[in-house]
């Protein structure tokens, strides 16, 4: 597929007007479509559950490998995105071009590299991480068909980071819609068999989701081309594919880390959890599941921020970058606030629809009274990590998290679970964890965004680039 020469990408400046009402109008098409994505994750949840607590605990594994894969997606997406802004900050379309098409065929290769490890290494993996001889046969059952979907979930979130760095998310929050409705419709039919389809219980929720995200990959694809005019297979551009890769995984291979290192955290969390039992693990993964939903404002804030510090880092607009912030982070920590209050009242209300099963439920609800009072500051970690990669600067991202997982939460989990042998104090190091991490990461990325900013006395004797 090619583009017409004349043809311009779709795109809008981030560099000028207010920038309050940039990162609005950016983030409210991103909250509607990541709602809508995190609903159709609840969706398999709720779904799931019906069938039994053995298939429920067995989804509790399953979460955070499915997570490090959409992680590591998201981390090649901040890459390109961030060099895709800069670019953009700067008006130069035929490097958008060469970044655009190239990263799609990095994306190509990621996946499939996916797809072979993670099928070679079903059983191995999870029974290393305490699956046990009821979740495993159900386990296998899901990932056969799960692990032939990366590359219809890698690909289209790059595109969609594309389309941020070119300052458009409305149709990435629409296509995402379009996604979560079809899956949250295949679902029930394929799982519980319905309208003539057979019972394919948990391989049916598996095929569910391949099934929609072949359907998004197909539509990025459609319009990165025609609309965004940012794919073109032609000799020039491919001939730049080491260049154009080095550029990306600059920022992606370290993005991909910082985004990778929290599932691999929850995978090791969660074989902590399994030593409390199945139940305490069914009971995690559907708070994790419910707290995915209630934190979209967070993924949202990250997703437009990046694309906001590339575009006014290429613009040499460092004010404009301090000032998003500034304003992010007050919204996150009055967010934060307004959410563990809430959760924390209506938990009872919500768990019980997704199990049957008292102690689950009670495990569900441990984790929302506590966990939610650190989420403003969890937000920071999220907003400051995604700034770091739109300015090209992703290493503080991957060190902030790693300190988060590795120097906080993991000391803190085994002391609770092996000392104190108490979720609560399970879940209450992980909410210690994200407070530190959100207080590092704040102070921090200010810092940066002050030490890239030119000096206004020396820059005026600087001859332009």
């Amino acid at each position: 597929m090619s583009r017409p020469p004349n043809k311009k990408s779709h795109h809008v400046d981030l560099t000028e007007g207010t920038v309050h009402k940039h990162l609005i109008r950016m983030a409210l098409p991103m909250m509607i479509g990541i709602t809508a994505s995190m609903g159709f994750i609840l969706a398999d949840t709720y779904f799931i559950g019906k069938l039994g607590p053995d298939e429920l605990a067995a989804m509790g594994f399953i979460g955070p490998i499915v997570m490090i894969m959409v992680s590591a997606s998201i981390g090649l997406s901040a890459g390109t995105s961030s060099v895709m802004a800069r670019a953009s900050g700067r008006g130069d379309h035929n490097e958008l071009v060469k970044l655009a098409t190239n990263s799609f065929l990095i994306s190509v290769l990621i996946s499939l590299t996916f797809t072979l490890v993670g099928l070679l290494t079903i059983d191995p993996l999870f029974t290393m991480m305490g699956a046990d001889e009821k979740t495993l046969p159900m386990i296998r059952e899901y990932m056969l068909v799960w692990y032939w979907s990366p590359l219809f979930i890698i690909v289209p979130m790059v595109a969609m980071g594309i389309m941020r760095a070119l300052g458009d998310t409305s149709l990435q929050g629409k296509l995402m819609i379009i996604a979560a409705l079809a899956n949250v419709v295949l679902d029930p039919i394929m799982i519980f068999g319905l309208l003539g389809f057979p019972r394919l219980e948990m391989t049916g929720a598996a095929l569910a989701t391949l099934i929609t995200r072949a359907g998004t990959f197909l539509a990025v694809l459609y319009y990165l081309t025609y609309r965004f005019h940012v794919i073109k297979f032609s000799n020039e551009v491919l001939g730049s594919f080491r260049t154009s890769a080095r550029k990306i995984m600059h920022v992606g291979i370290p993005a991909m880390g910082t985004n990778m290192i929290i599932p691999l955290a929850g995978g090791v969390v969660i074989a902590i959890i399994a030593l409390f039992g199945n139940d305490a693990v069914a009971g995690t993964n559907v708070a994790m599941r419910i707290e995915a939903v209630t934190i979209i404002v967070f993924y949202a804030l990250s997703a437009v921020i990046g694309p906001f510090s590339g575009q006014n880092m290429g613009a040499h607009k460092y004010d404009r970058i301090e000032k998003a912030l500034k304003q992010c982070t007050i919204f996150a920590l009055i967010w934060g606030s307004v959410l563990a209050v809430v959760i924390g009242l209506l938990a009872p209300a919500i768990t019980v629809h997704f199990s049957n099963e008292a102690s689950i439920q009670e495990y569900s609800n441990y984790y929302l009274y506590i966990m939610p009072i650190s989420y403003g500051a969890y937000g920071i970690v999220m907003i400051a990590n995604a700034a770091f990669n739109g300015l090209g600067k992703p290493m503080p991202g991957v060190v902030i998290s790693t300190l988060r997982v590795a120097v906080f939460q993991f000391p803190l989990v085994m002391i609770a679970a092996f000392y104190f042998a108490d979720m609560h104090y399970v879940f209450a190091a992980s909410s210690l964890s994200n407070i530190l991490a959100g207080i590092i990461a704040y102070i921090w990325v200010m810092k940066q965004v002050r030490h890239m900013a030119p000096n206004p006395l020396t820059e005026r004797h600087q001859p332009a680039e």
